[in-house]
């Protein structure tokens, strides 16, 4: 009887250690905040061409990277924050998503190599009907090629996801069939031309409105990115309307982790 009693004691202790852990670890997980960074293009030019919320030179590019590994930063894909929303999957200390919009050849030139070399993960949303594209009045920068993006992507370092088909901005319109086109085209090319999985969704211009996120959703994305350039995710926040923060060219290393740091709070 005695012995009953025990084995009836220690379970209800190991039950309760169970739940107490689950509940402890999932609180825990659910205040690890993940700052999205955002960039677009890199130039040469020591003047960023007046558009510094756009460019960046490859030097800073690499002096801000190197800061943030040697300030303890991990960077970490798109596909493993899902997994931890979704599974409460583990995520290193300091989290952090690198991200391009629009798919310029610069970053592979220039951003690519430096990732390599400092064994860090960035995402690249591309335009699709872009691809491969040089100059001309409707494209500012040439565009990497297909070829391209299947080097980055068999690399492990880069992840190729949507960034639409023709870059329209869909807080403008409502017209149902053009968004759907936007949405499920530029998925059907990536997954297409790279033999993966195109989950994740980059709001072009970054803004968005109800119906749009639904449609997206409906198209089969898990991700969709905003730019408000304000706010960190975690877990309990909307993985349809992910924050994302525009890192300025002309920031210093310095400046660029006090930005980071700022929007966590």
């Amino acid at each position: 009887m005695v012995k009953k009693i025990s084995a009836i004691i220690i379970c209800v202790v190991l039950i309760f250690t169970t739940v107490f852990y689950i509940s402890t670890k999932a609180k825990a997980d659910g205040d690890v905040k993940v700052p999205i960074i955002l960039y677009h293009n890199l130039t040469n030019d020591p003047n960023l061409q007046g558009k510094p919320l756009l460019n960046i030179t490859p030097q800073n590019f690499y002096l801000q990277m190197k800061a943030l590994k040697d300030n303890g930063w991990n960077t970490i894909t798109f596909d493993e924050y899902y997994n931890h929303v979704e599974n409460n999957a583990e995520l290193p200390p300091n989290p952090i998503i690198i991200s391009f919009d629009d798919g310029y050849e610069s970053v592979y030139d220039y951003a690519y190599p430096t990732l390599k070399e400092l064994g860090m993960q960035a995402t690249l949303f591309v335009i699709t009907s872009r691809m491969g594209a040089g100059v001309s009045a409707d494209v500012t920068y040439p565009h990497f090629s297909w070829d391209q993006a299947r080097e980055m992507e068999a690399s492990g370092f880069i992840d190729i996801e949507s960034h639409s088909d023709t870059h329209i901005n869909m807080f403008d319109t409502n017209d149902t069939d053009r968004i759907q086109v936007e949405f499920r085209k530029s998925k059907y090319l990536i997954e297409t031309n790279l033999n993966k999985e195109c989950d994740v969704f980059a709001f072009p211009y970054g803004g968005d409105t109800d119906y749009a996120r639904q449609l997206g959703l409906a198209a089969g994305y898990k991700m969709l990115c905003l730019v408000g350039d304000q706010g960190s995710n975690s877990a309990g926040d909307q993985i349809d309307r992910m924050k994302r923060i525009t890192i300025s060219g002309d920031e210093t290393p310095q400046q660029m982790l006090d930005t980071i740091t700022k929007n966590l709070k």
